[in-house]
């Protein structure tokens, strides 16, 4: 199957899908079948982002563009949740995405919303993001984090906004310093003292113990940094994402180019891989590839080349069998450690596969890959 009919069958899948949710997010699913809920949780904005690249894809017609739209707008009661580090997920796919396709205000006021809930979070004396403000959870910072700063940069610039661009700018340099060893691989977690505010604890939440790398986490380090150079043009930022993406490219399965849940289980075949983790990674590739084009074109094409590799090994063992189960690609691991969602479909590892591909099938043409977030 080539890839215009992958990505195409991946459009049949987010329709038929569309077309069960009665207007819900789905979130995971659960013995195949997809959890949903009315607020978005945390992966609202990658639903919203697949029915935007279901409009795009099917020659822009006025109604899928408005289902785009509307769902994206129900995510509108997010705008005052400052409990969560998770605004760019939320508002990026969905409002960033959306206004770049079509400008509406109404998406510039959400997803500057979900900026300012962020900056809430923001903690001066670490220059942290609280991942969530929660009990039980103070003083704790993920790395995940790092998807979310662009939308502090991008709403700084639509405001005007000098203190809240130097608090994305901190953000990412505090993450850089924090949660990346000498090896380019990631802590997960962080934690701090909440009444000296000295780093206390690196360990992890999701991975397999404090000292090994959480395959999830290092792919949303790559690709944050990648995206953090594209909003800022700080060359750190590029040469951070280079360095996490070449632990990432050694460190997943020899034979099929697919990351275990942790890495410390490459070839391991006895533990589940994380089929998300491997889409995020390729899209964030391809985007150090398209950012690499005019620095270092023999780099550029490498991570193109490798890009392609998982994206195929992906459609070989990932693609959707069934369109009555799971989502667009199964075998994602959510939370191994708390046997959750193992071996089931999450909405980020739909929506990042699913713009792995958009990016690869337009990689010449820069205004289609504007758009994205």
């Amino acid at each position: 199957m080539n890839l215009v009919d992958v990505y195409n069958n991946g459009l049949k899948k987010v329709v038929h899908l569309k077309n069960e949710l009665d207007g819900r997010f789905p979130h995971i699913t659960k013995n195949g079948k997809w959890l949903t809920n009315t607020d978005g949780h945390w992966t609202g904005g990658f639903w919203t982002g697949l029915l935007w690249l279901n409009y795009l894809g099917k020659k822009e017609t006025v109604e899928l563009k408005e289902q785009a739209v509307q769902q994206a707008l129900k995510l509108a009661v997010r705008m005052d949740d400052n409990k969560t580090h998770d605004m760019g997920f939320i508002f990026g796919p969905s409002c960033v995405f959306g206004h770049n396709i079509e400008a509406r205000e109404r998406f510039v006021e959400m997803a500057r919303a979900g900026a300012h809930n962020m900056e809430d979070l923001f903690e001066e004396e670490v220059e942290l993001v609280r991942a969530w403000d929660e009990p039980g959870y103070e003083g704790n910072a993920i790395v995940d984090t790092i998807m979310n700063a662009p939308i502090m940069i991008w709403a700084a610039r639509a405001e005007d906004n000098e203190v809240l661009y130097e608090k994305g700018i901190r953000l990412a340099n505090s993450i850089m310093k924090n949660h990346i060893r000498d090896d380019y691989s990631i802590y997960h977690m962080v934690k701090w003292d909440t009444k000296t505010f000295e780093i206390i604890e690196r360990t992890t939440h999701q991975g397999y113990l404090p000292e090994t790398c959480w395959s999830r986490g290092q792919a949303w380090a790559l690709y944050g940094f990648a995206n953090m150079y594209r909003y800022t043009g700080n060359k750190a930022y590029l040469d951070t994402a280079k360095n996490l993406a070449n632990y990432y490219w050694n460190n997943v399965d020899d034979e099929t180019k697919l990351p275990r849940w942790d890495f410390h289980f490459k070839n391991v075949e006895e533990e589940p891989i994380d089929a998300a983790a491997s889409s995020i990674a390729t899209s964030g590739m391809l985007l150090i590839s398209h950012l690499l084009k005019e620095e270092n074109e023999q780099k550029s094409l490498l991570w193109k080349e490798r890009s392609k590799q998982i994206i195929d090994s992906m459609v070989e063992h990932c693609f959707f069998q069934s369109y009555d189960k799971f989502g667009i690609i199964e075998k994602s691991t959510v939370d191994k450690p708390r046997n959750s969602g193992v071996n089931e479909s999450a909405m980020y590892g739909d929506y990042y596969f699913m713009e792995a591909l958009y990016r690869y099938l337009n990689y010449g043409d820069e205004e289609a890959i504007s758009l994205l977030y």
